[in-house]
């Protein structure tokens, strides 16, 4: 393909973003794969394991699988890709006091891509940097420059909220997010732990007893975002292995919805997967903080 008849700007992400297959096919998306390392084997996410596949093998195997950052040697062949039929590109990664994927990506950008794409830090991870990938996606299927959308990127990545729950304390305390005494604590009152991100790291506001309290909670919270946000923006319910509960908050949520909202069921996949397990059920939006909505 010559230069000439080369689009003009492609977006990457790294595939903790765990978008859909569909949306990444639907815009183009580049995606840098992550690998997850089992104890025998090595399988990648969005090429060789499905969701369905990698929570089956931690929750009924009972398998521990870490993850890490792609060789050089990925992120030569996803630039590679990206810029076969573009001219240049943005690429948004996983926040980088999460982990090291955004400062090796803006290394070899420059050692392979020449500069020709830019590497965002999201400060997020999971469907929030998922929602900030689709932002982006519509901006450049909008004509917007590769300039205007990291103008724009600029505003949104500040204010992306994720505020979810956990299913089982054994995952962060198995990579190392929270300590064993909070984790037998947690376990024998039955807490349930509000997990959001502040400025690129995890934290923990606030929890809640049981099941029960957890759904009401979210729905409060959805019940508020709804509210502050404009019409034609995004709700995206985000859960892992939690099909009946997500579909319930959306399915309240779409009754709530008077402003003409997307609301997006998402599922957390395998590379965040290993940290919080299945049984999430969360809520991710571009806006004011769950503290600020709730006061």
């Amino acid at each position: 393909m010559s230069k000439k008849s080369k689009k003009k700007l492609v977006l990457i992400a790294d595939s903790a973003c765990d978008l859909p297959v569909d949306i990444i096919e639907q815009y183009g998306i580049v995606i840098l794969p992550i690998s997850i390392y089992f104890p025998e084997e090595t399988r990648t996410q969005y090429v060789d394991i499905t969701t369905e596949e990698f929570f089956r093998m931690i929750d009924e195997e009972d398998l521990s699988p870490t993850t890490g950052v792609p060789s050089p040697r990925v992120y030569k062949q996803t630039f590679d890709k990206a810029l076969e039929k573009h001219n240049e590109g943005i690429m948004i990664d996983i926040s980088c006091d999460l982990s090291g994927i955004y400062n090796y990506g803006v290394i070899y950008s420059k050692q392979f891509a020449e500069d020709k794409i830019s590497v965002v830090d999201s400060r997020t991870a999971t469907l929030p940097l998922g929602l900030i990938v689709l932002k982006a996606a519509r901006m450049i299927e909008e004509g917007l420059t590769k300039e205007e959308v990291l103008k724009k990127l600029k505003k949104i990545i500040p204010k992306i909220q994720l505020n979810a729950f956990v299913g089982n304390l054994k995952y962060l305390k198995r990579s190392g997010r929270i300590s064993t005494l909070k984790h037998i604590l947690g376990n024998l009152m039955q807490y349930k732990p509000l997990i959001s991100i502040m400025d690129g790291k995890i934290v923990s506001p606030t929890r809640v007893r049981g099941e029960a309290a957890t759904m009401e909670f979210m729905k409060n919270l959805g019940d508020k975002v709804l509210k502050a946000l404009p019409k034609n923006e995004t709700i995206v319910v985000m859960h892992s292995r939690n099909f009946e509960k997500a579909e319930e908050l959306a399915k309240y949520l779409e009754n709530s919805n008077k402003k003409k909202i997307e609301i997006l069921i998402w599922e957390i996949g395998p590379a965040i997967g290993v940290h919080v397990g299945p049984g999430v059920i969360g809520l991710t939006w571009a806006g004011k903080t769950a503290d600020e909505l709730l006061k």
